[in-house]
């Protein structure tokens, strides 16, 4: 991992001035796009390229910057290891598995797979924490997936948002990416402060959301133009999309994770 992001970081530093250049219009709003799209390709990297590259570097700061984790509460000599909770499910959509009140709950799990898991509960009440692993596991290999399929959904937004305009599919999609570009960032530093601090979560949440909103609003009034109240209509319309459109890639990312520990 270390070698290829030295490969890739030199890669990126020897493009002749023009990841500077990139980074100083990606935080103008909307300057960066304009700028691709008049004809100024060569100055300024591709927007796939950026995307990737402020993907991965996001990724490997959340994946190895992380506070200590506490150790686990010493359990006191003759009570022997700490008793599995009375309730406990796995649920995702459409599916379920766990104990409630001491009885077992399967839904939408063919019969002779619950009979499985019926028995290896029996066997073994802590099995579903392993399970919880396993399924944390798989959704953590898929949120990659999801995120890249996040930019793709907002040009589809935009292209119905702006969809009297005609404008070519390509022009949404750069949109979409810088976007994203200028929201990582911020998304990035939110998760690194909320695992250290968690007593800012709120606030640090709030000041995120507004940031991308605002980033967001001026990129989408510099690049289609029109009447502010419009862009502004356009704002809320979008945002109630895409929120619906990480619900939903969030959910069938959670449920096949499920899927694949379970079935």
């Amino acid at each position: 991992m270390a070698d290829f992001l030295r490969e890739f970081g030199g890669h990126l530093l020897a493009s002749d001035g023009a990841l500077r250049r990139t980074l100083g219009a990606l935080f103008r709003p909307g300057q960066l796009t304009l700028a691709y799209l008049n004809g100024q390709r060569r100055r300024y990297l591709t927007p796939l390229r950026l995307f990737l590259s402020i993907s991965l570097l996001s990724l490997f700061l959340l994946h190895w910057l992380r506070p200590p984790v506490p150790a686990a509460p010493q359990t006191s000599a003759g009570h022997g290891t700490a008793a599995a909770p009375d309730s406990h499910v796995l649920e995702g959509v459409g599916i379920k598995l766990g104990v409630v009140n001491g009885e077992m709950v399967c839904e939408q799990i063919p019969t002779e797979r619950c009979n499985y898991w019926r028995r290896r509960l029996a066997a073994d009440p802590e099995l579903l924490q392993d399970l919880e692993r396993t399924s944390r596991s798989y959704r953590q290999a898929t949120r990659q997936t999801i995120f890249l399929a996040l930019a793709p959904s907002l040009a589809l937004l935009l292209r119905a948002a702006y969809w009297r305009r005609r404008l070519p599919f390509g022009v949404h999609m750069v949109t979409a990416l810088h976007v994203h570009c200028g929201w990582l960032p911020v998304l990035t530093v939110l998760v690194l402060f909320s695992r250290w601090w968690p007593s800012i979560d709120l606030p640090a949440g709030l000041l995120a959301a507004f940031t991308g909103l605002g980033f967001t609003a001026v990129s989408l009034q510099r690049v289609y133009g029109g009447r502010r109240w419009a862009t502004g209509l356009r704002m809320g319309v979008l945002t109630l999309g895409y929120l619906l459109a990480f619900v939903l890639l969030a959910g069938a990312g959670a449920t096949w994770s499920l899927r694949q520990t379970l079935l």
